[in-house]
Order: C-alpha cells, then structure tokens, then sequence
C-alpha cells in the first residue's frame, strides 16, 4: 500500500502539469534584465504582458541570471519590466504570430527610480520552493505558520525535516546533518544542540536551503546533508524594516525589530528579539523488567515546565569600497535564562501479583545561565563581471554555559534525600575561509578554496549529596571534568559548465581532522587524526523548458562530537543513563541521488531517488542491570543502507490558491555486532506533508499545514505514527503597512510521541509530548517596504553579500 499511494501521487502530479504543457501553435518571449548603469543581471524583476486592451494576460519573474521566458499565444501585445526602487521599462508592438512565433527582447536595462518605494507596484511572487542542481531552497516568508515563530518551529514546516519532542532536527530520517547560518557555522546554532534554533524568532530568516547532496564546496560533516538558515539582510535604499509583537498561550510573549538603512556605498542592519515562553510537557512510561531471579514493573509519571527569557541582538554594516571591493562585518550577543522543572513519579510493582513496594518521587530544578558572541569580518573583491570574485571569511565564536540543578528524592517511607550538580561549559571557535570563483565561460565556472576551523571546549562536571543540613559531599562516579578539541583544515576545487542540454559539476574536496579529548579523572588522552578525501559529480539534463533529470554522488563524514566522547553522564534521571564513548570511530557515507523535475508557472514537480552507504554507523546500545538501572552508550556497528523516495509538488492556481505537498518513503537497513550480540533492524517508514494557501477578499489571507510520519522500527523497539495539523489566518491593517496573524499550533492536540521497547529483559511504553495546543496573535509592521516585497523577500541584487551560492546551471 505505501508504494501504490506513492505510485497514484506521482501519476495525479503529471496529469495536473501535463495538462499546462504548451502546444505546438503557441510562441514565446524571453529576454534579459539588467541594472543599466552596472550590467548586473536583475533577478527576481517582474515581467507582465497586457493584449491591446491592457489586459493582463500572463507574466513571469526573471531567473538568478536576469533571463525570462513565458509562453503566449499568438497576438499583438505590449510588455511591462519593473523591478523594486527601478523605473518602469515598456515594450511596444510585441507581435506573436505564426510566421513569427519566438520574439527575443534583448538586453533590457532598468534605471533606479528615484522617487519612494512605495510608489512601484510588484505582480511577480517567489516561488516557495525552487531547485537548484544541488539543493531545494524554501523562501519562508510566505508561511503565515511560520508568523511569530522560532526557527524550531519553521523547521517544522520545511518538507523532508522533522523535529522531534527533544527539538533534535532530523532530515529524510536521519539526525545526522549540519546547520549552518548564512553557509557557515553561527553561535546562533550552538554545535552541542539545537536549543539556540528556539531563540531565532522567524522574522529573522530570509529562506531555508535543504542541501541533501553537498557538492565539495561545502564542509563535508553530516551524513544526511546541510541545512542552511540564511537571515535577513534587505538591500532596499534609505531606512526601512519591520516591527513585531506576537502574544500567545500557553504563556508566550516575544517581540524583534528587523532594520536596515543603506546610503551610498554603506548598508547598516540591526535585529533584535526578545522571547518569553512558558512550555509544558510530560511523559508516561510503563516498564517491565525480566531476570532469571525476579520481575517487576515500573510505572512512570513525568510533569515538565521550561520557561525562560532570551535577548539576541546582531548588528552590522557592508561597505562598498569601490566597485570592485566591498567589506562587511557583524557582531551578535545573546543571553538567555532559563528554568526547568521536571517532577517524576516511580511506583515499582511486583510481577506478577502486581503489589506496590516502592514509590519515588524526583523534583529537578535546573537553572541555565546562557551567553554567547559571534564577531565576523568578511572581505570580498570582484573582477571583471559580478561572478568573478575572491572571497574571505573570519569568524570568532564565544558560548559560556552554566547549568545548576537542585533535586530531592522522596521515598514511600517519607526518607528525603538531597542532591545538586552543576556544570560551566565554555566553548570558543574560530573560522578562516577563503574563495575564488572564476566564471571561464557563460554557463561554466571554476572555484577553489580553503578552510580551517578550531574548536576547544571546556565541560567540567560536579554532583553533590547532602549529608546534613550544612555538609555537602562529592559524589566521585558522576564528578569529571571534560575538554575536547577539534581542528579542521580543509581545501578543494569544483568546476562545472553545461553543454548544450547537460550540466555538470564535478569537485574533489580534501579534510585533514585533528580532535583531541581529554578525561581529567583518569588523566586520559584521545587523539585521533586522520586525512579524507570527497568526491562530488553533479549533474543534469534539460528536456525543453520545462523538465529535466537530475544525478549527484557525493560523501561525507560524521565525527563523534563530545557529547557522544564523554565516557561519564548527567544527574537528571538516575534510572536512565546517557553515557558517551571515547573509543567510537567516525562516520562515513557515500550519497546516490537522482530526481527528475518540472518547472510551469502553474506547477513545480520534483521525484527522486536516493541511496546511502555507511560504515561504522553510530547507534545506541541500551542495557539493563539486575537493579532495572538503564544505560544507553553510543557503539560503532558495521554499516547501514539507506534507500529512499521523495515527490514535491506546488500547484498555483490562478492567484487566491497554492497548494503544495511533499511525501517521502525510506527504508534503513542498518546490521553489526556488539560484544557478539549481532544488533540488526530493516526499517520501512514513510511521512508526508501538504499545505495549503488561499488568499480571500479584503487581503485575508489562510493557510493550513498537515503533517504525518509513520511508525518506524529502530534496534531495539519501535516509534510508532502521530500526526499534526497548524493553521493561521491574517488580515492587513494600517492601510497595508502591517499584518494582523492569529495562529494555532498543533490544532488536533495530537503531537504525542510514543514508542516500544520490546527484549526479552526489557518491555517498555513511552507516551510523551514536547507542548500543548498553542495559540498565537501577531502583529507586524513594515516600515517603508512594500508588503509583496517584504513578504516574499524580493531584493536587488548588489554586493556585500557573503552567503555562498552554489552553481545554478
């Protein structure tokens, strides 16, 4: 049935495009944008087509190149070029006939308008996803869910990515990925987890790039692919921004300001967001424990509330040194506080007779004191033509931690016990890259580059019992101190260039690794160096205008971070223990994908396949002891195969209807032995995601997202299906300068993961949710932008900008 669901998917998305192919009597216009004065190609620029009556009759927007092409049938015309803060350019007698049915327009070069903003008028819309050879980019801005939201949250949204209840972002079922801001590693995603994703309020983002198959340009770590966050930097002359406020519950209060003011050759930007959230969340849990000597069964009823503040701050300025040299810099700070506390229930019973003879109660209070900075200085010089350019990057990054917890065990017998722990964890990294990108012909281009990026920190650990009322002692097996280090250097070179219907990019990319982790308690060393070498081919083939095949390989890497090194474990839960391991190798994958596409102005289509071989592959062994203690430590098994199937598909219809749905079907074969327990699983699973956009009268504008994973098996149990639907609808105010959105998060209150534990020593039940339903209203203001611009993120195309692109063929 899975199959055959995808199968009729798949056969609905080609009748609905097939139906919009053009026939054999129609023509085309296509034609070039550019800026006038510096012959930068103009993407993004709107092109309309009116009949003689001054209808409009079909338009489109102009590609990264500046170039256009629409289909129209045979008749007389006139043609309309604009672009934001551009005079309005006007073709006439544009004439489709059947002796004359391909017209080419030219070069067009648009002059800056000088007169205000507000005073041009944009048809064309971004798209909400578009396909490069390389990677899907998803422009977020248009999700009226994602208003008010965190990048967690936006997340969420982005077909193929999942979060689940610990916020860990998993992409086609695979957690192993890496996040980057503006393609390089931030603060604004602390390498240790995802917990800094919650305090980038969505406002900030520009668009999501979902990399799957990184070409040798990118960094080679994570095994399922890249996730690139690009933030908002409006090039739009003169003051200009926007201002939110959004208020919710269960307890939200959040608020950003997103400004930027360019003038001759400088650029300033400013953000800012504050955030306050109060999140409930629980768990049930039932156990049963077998031994040869004994069984009995745990039931466990866990209350959680995390609730906090965070400020961050990031300001900056690009300038134009001439126009050949442009310097940007930048600086972030943000800080949160934080306060957890989880409340447990044990009750112990005896099997089979079921009889109560112990009950725990665990109170944790955890305060998080949270700081962090980011300085970057980047320096970009271009040559003859705008793609022709050698580009430097530097990047200082400080994060210190603290975390310190009070917990009390109180037992049946009314015996208290008292615990606290604590821990200071510092982090710094520092980032040197260096590109060049020369472009040898039209449609080819050369790059070249090199990295190195160094990374210390420092993680030590402490756990006091309470022996009276003022004498605490040290617990020694949970105390240790912890430092890891990591160097990369890296280097590589890509080239590619398309030949009549085909593209290809083929790129080899050389990592040498340097990490080094240090135990102080038992005055241990782990130094691990090695050399890897990733290859990178892709490639694509062009059937007309509107289909084409896609092919890519590529490898890539997982090193094991410090958490999965670090031999010794957290206090929070002493029944269930989370151990690293100093003696796990990395990671290493070979990637396969090849899709096929389809490009209309009424449909976007993508299929593809995927496959990936891994050895070594990093899973977690869980063990019980005769006490029903449990421990879960990462271990190296022998390999893992991953295969796959994706279809997205986006459907406009007309102008007040966008339907758009994504579904992805993957089987994990992963197979090794652990101290000669063979540890084997073969997994099918499957989720899908639709949305839909409807825009209504009186710019009421409605939205819908459906989200569905299956179950799925893992090595030692099974997490079983949940579904989701969010939903949001928004009005303009102050005469179209803002937006009122009312949102509701998880409508069905049906977010609840579960899974199964099922061993011969061990059955276990896990029911557990992250939040409640949460409502939200908010209100954005935009100051001296036009709303379809700002929505969709349309901008000029000038330089300062450091957030590396791939090549778009």
């Amino acid at each position: 049935m899975k199959y055959l669901y995808f199968i009729v998917l798949v056969f609905l998305f080609q009748n609905l495009y097939s139906q919009h192919i053009p026939s054999h009597s129609e023509g085309f216009v296509k034609g070039l944008v550019k800026d006038k004065n510096t012959d930068d190609p103009l993407q993004y620029a709107t092109i309309s087509i009116f009949n003689s009556d001054s209808a409009l009759v079909t338009g489109t927007i102009t590609a990264a190149d500046g170039t256009f092409s629409l289909n129209i049938v045979p008749g007389y015309y006139y043609a309309v070029i604009q672009f934001i803060s551009y005079k309005k350019y006007v073709i006439n007698d544009v004439l489709i006939s059947r002796q004359n049915r391909h017209v080419d327009l030219g070069i067009i070069g648009l002059e800056v308008e000088a007169s205000d903003l507000e005073e041009v008028t944009v048809i064309g819309e971004r798209s909400e996803m578009t396909i490069n050879l390389d990677k899907k980019i998803f422009n977020v801005g248009k999700d009226l869910s994602n208003t008010g939201k965190t990048a967690i949250d936006i997340l969420d949204n982005i077909p193929s990515v999942t979060v689940d209840l610990e916020g860990r972002v998993s992409l086609r079922g695979s957690d192993n990925i890496q996040i980057l801001v503006d393609g390089k590693p931030s603060g604004l995603v602390n390498s240790s987890n995802t917990d800094a994703l919650q305090t980038i309020q969505g406002s900030m983002i520009e668009r999501i790039e979902v990399i799957t198959n990184p070409s040798a340009r990118y960094e080679a770590e994570g095994m399922a692919g890249i996730i690139n966050i690009v933030l908002r930097k409006d090039a739009y002359k003169g003051l200009n921004g926007t201002f939110e406020a959004t208020i919710g519950t269960p307890d939200h209060l959040s608020g950003g300001i997103n400004l930027n003011y360019r003038k001759d050759k400088i650029n300033y930007f400013l953000n800012y967001n504050a955030r306050y959230n109060k999140r409930p969340g629980g768990r049930e849990s039932y156990q049963r424990f077998t031994s040869p000597d004994s069984s009995y069964a745990t039931r466990i009823v866990e209350e959680r509330t995390r609730s906090g503040f965070s400020h961050r701050i990031r300001g900056g300025m690009d300038y134009k040194i001439n126009n050949s040299n442009t310097l940007s810099a930048s600086l972030q700070y943000g800080f949160r506080d934080r306060e957890s506390t989880t409340s447990i229930l044990y009750s112990d019973f005896l099997l089979p007779s079921e009889t109560l003879f112990r009950e725990i109660s665990r109170t944790d209070i955890e305060l998080d004191d949270e700081r962090e900075v980011e300085v970057s200085m980047n320096y970009e010089k271009l040559f003859s033509g705008k793609d022709h350019k050698f580009v430097v990057i530097t990047q200082f990054m400080q994060d210190n931690e603290k975390e310190n917890s009070s917990i009390t065990n109180d037992t049946l017998n009314r015996s208290i016990s008292f615990q606290r722990s604590g821990t200071k964890q510092s982090e710094k990294n520092y980032l040197l890259q260096a590109d060049y990108i020369y472009p040898f012909s039209r449609d080819g281009k050369f790059e070249a580059g090199v990295r190195g990026e160094f990374r210390s920190l420092s993680n030590p650990y402490s756990v006091e019992s309470q022996i009276d009322d003022t004498t605490w002692v040290e617990l020694p097996e949970y105390t240790n101190h912890f430092d890891y280090i990591e160097n990369i250097y890296a280097a590589y070179v890509q080239a590619g260039n398309k030949f009549g219907k085909i593209s290809v990019q083929a790129g080899l990319r050389a990592e040498l690794s340097d990490v080094t982790s240090k135990l102080y308690e038992t005055n241990s060393n782990n130094q691990n160096t090695y050399f890897d070498i990733f290859p990178s081919v892709h490639t694509s083939y062009q059937f007309g205008k509107i289909h084409s095949a896609q092919l890519s390989y590529s490898t890539r890497i997982h090193r094991p971070n410090h958490w999965l090194l670090n031999p010794f474990h957290t206090y929070s839960d002493d029944r269930n223990i989370s151990t690293g391991n100093p003696d796990l190798k990395r990671e290493y994958t070979h990637s396969v994908e090849a899709g096929y596409l389809a490009n209309t102005e009424l449909i976007n289509f993508y299929s593809g396949a995927y496959y990936r071989f891994t050895d070594h592959v990093i899973e977690r062994n869980l063990t019980v002891d005769s006490t029903g203690i449990k421990t879960s430590m990462p271990i190296n098994l022998a390999e893992r195969q991953s295969f796959g199937l994706e279809s997205n598909m986006t459907l406009r219809y007309q102008k007040w209807l966008t339907l758009s749905g994504n579904i992805n079907f993957f089987r994990f074969i992963t197979d090794g032995t652990y101290n000669g327990i063979r540890k084997h699983s073969d997994d099918y699973s499957w989720n899908t995601r639709f949305n839909a956009r409807l825009k209504l009268p009186k710019d009421i504008d409605f939205q819908a997202i459906f989200f569905y994973r299956a179950g799925e098996e893992t090595i030692d149990g099974f997490r079983k299906a949940f579904y989701m639907l969010n939903a949001g609808i928004s009005k303009d105010v102050f005469r179209g300068n803002g937006t009122l959105t009312f949102n509701v998060q998880d409508v069905l209150n049906s977010r609840r993961f579960r899974y199964i534990v099922d061993r011969e020593d061990l059955y276990e039940d896990n029911k557990s949710h992250w939040s409640k339903r949460t409502f939200t209203l908010t209100l954005l203001y935009r100051l001296n932008q036009n709303k379809k611009a700002a929505r969709n993120n349309v901008r000029p195309s000038e330089g300062g900008d450091f957030e590396g692109e791939d090549m778009d063929f």
